[in-house]
């Protein structure tokens, strides 16, 4: 769930953990301090990239919880972009390829929106009861 409060809190406090400056961190990460600075001060939104790059560069070792606090999901995209034209092969339902190839062949922006649906599609999938119609 994308949180960009906490997302700016979080990235605030493992630069301060690491002791790292504005500037140090964006020498570090290739992120401009003063982006960074509007990161913490939740005036702007990073890119997937971004993220990734503070992430590396304050040694996250587990970089799935800032991702998702920026509202992105990189476990799925990870596995998605890992398919190649051969393993669409090994699905055997025909909707479910194409959804690959399309997903593999959208524009980053779409794909971020493809993942959001999916993880809010799966969010109501756990949260239903044994009970309940789907």
């Amino acid at each position: 769930m994308k949180d960009m409060v906490q997302f700016g809190i979080r990235i605030r406090d493992l630069r301060k953990m690491n002791n790292y400056s504005l500037r140090e961190l964006g020498e570090r990460s290739g992120v401009s301090y003063s982006f960074i600075n509007s990161i913490e001060n939740n005036r702007f939104n990073p890119s997937r990239e971004t993220v990734i790059a503070l992430a590396d560069a304050l040694r996250i070792a587990e970089k799935d919880e800032l991702l998702l606090l920026a509202g992105f999901a990189p476990t799925e995209e990870e596995s998605l972009d890992s398919l190649s034209g051969d393993g669409l092969d090994e699905v055997d339902d025909p909707d479910v390829s194409l959804f690959f190839k399309d997903f593999k062949n959208a524009p980053k922006e779409r794909r971020d929106e493809m993942l959001r649906f999916w993880n809010f599609i799966k969010e109501q999938q756990q949260n239903r009861t044994p009970d309940s119609q789907q």
